[in-house]
């Protein structure tokens, strides 16, 4: 418990400080930012991108645990249902069921109960979604209209599909995470238990915008899945977010997330790994010497990481090179593997309510 709020008082911290523009550059939800033109982060922003670029996907989160309003509560049983009767560790030395934990807080959830775990949407959380700081930037009262979130988070076991890194390049310079089927595999997930609201805000944060042409990630459905949540019943059914620009390849071959547990088909990468991978498949892309005399404290791979952040035309390009050898998703019909896509286009690219900044003479592609 005082690990979880620790780190969730850290980032909170850092988020502040480097005010909405880092949250995240562009980030859907987030106040508009400077066009490509006018674009000049921060020293501090930049120090901040660069070192979050290269934690993804953050910290660690060893169990189970229900997410109120920017704090995480471990689970100590999921009873039937994740919302009600299950039992949390209160952070004081107690336990309480959930339903009873909420009453005793119901003007911070909006004066009544929460949905209940039938009422809400399971989604596999691969990435970034798991980590609490993660949750607590996506669902601060700032970029959350309604105020307030309860989300369970459930540890799950999720087998022949494996955990990857996506190819392209996030706002702040990371490679974010994708799934693949990969037969034998077996992958630490998370299921978040969204409600509507919960479901719309992650959507956006997921750069998935139902009237847009192009999305970052598409929301589907799988079924005749071999899902297991730890304490839970098995599950066959779930969603989860799929990046359209696929998995990142390089020679070939691709890479499994280095922080997410389990036994991938694929090797592991850090994201440093993959960045310093990646970095020959893109060197074509030029970089200005505006943005080089910007980066040139940088040493190694962060100074690469900080040209992808600081420059929006550099980062689109070496997304478009990327993009061109990835391997996109795909279910072969042996695995018995059903696919229903449910929201957003399955077309790469920026969607209509990302905010910037964009790449003038590519402004589709980031």
């Amino acid at each position: 418990m005082r690990y979880y709020r620790a780190v969730l008082l850290v980032w909170m911290v850092l988020l502040s400080a480097v005010a909405s523009a880092l949250v995240a550059p562009g980030a859907p939800g987030a106040p508009p930012a400077a066009r490509a033109d006018t674009w000049d982060p921060s020293p501090e922003e930049i120090d901040y991108a660069v070192e979050r670029a290269l934690d993804y996907p953050y910290e660690d989160v060893p169990e189970s645990y229900l997410f109120v309003n920017g704090k995480a509560y471990t689970y100590k049983s999921l009873g039937r249902d994740a919302v009600r009767d299950a039992v949390i560790d209160t952070g004081d030395g107690k336990e309480s069921t959930v339903e009873a934990f909420l009453r005793r807080r119901l003007d911070s959830v909006g004066g009544t109960l929460p949905p209940g775990a039938s009422q809400r949407t399971a989604v596999i959380g691969y990435g970034s979604n798991k980590a609490p700081s993660a949750l607590a930037q996506k669902y601060d009262g700032k970029v959350f209209p309604r105020g307030w979130a309860v989300i369970p988070v459930i540890k799950a076991t999720l087998t022949d599909f494996e955990v990857t890194h996506a190819a392209h390049y996030y706002g702040n310079g990371n490679l974010p995470a994708t799934v693949q089927y990969a037969k034998g595999a077996r992958s630490e997930v998370f299921l978040t238990l969204l409600d509507d609201e919960e479901l719309r805000r992650m959507h956006a944060t997921e750069g998935l915008d139902e009237n847009s042409p192009r999305s970052w990630y598409h929301f589907a459905k799988l079924s005749g899945l071999s899902l297991t949540p730890h304490g839970g019943a098995p599950m066959r059914e779930a969603h989860v977010y799929i990046d359209n620009y696929g998995t990142a390849a390089v020679d070939g071959r691709t890479y499994a997330l280095e922080k997410v547990h389990g036994t991938p088909v694929s090797p592991r990468a850090s994201q440093e790994e993959i960045q310093n991978l990646t970095q020959p498949v893109v060197a074509s892309v030029q970089v200005s010497e505006k943005t080089q005399r910007t980066c040139q404290g940088y040493a190694g791979i962060r100074g690469f990481v900080c040209a992808t952040f600081v420059e929006p035309c550099v980062r689109a390009s070496r997304t478009e090179v990327l993009m061109a050898q990835a391997r996109p998703f795909g279910l072969p019909a042996e695995a018995g593997v059903g696919y229903q896509k449910v929201a957003g286009s399955t077309t790469a690219g920026n969607p209509d309510i990302y905010k910037g900044p964009r790449c003038a003479s590519k402004p589709d592609i980031g």
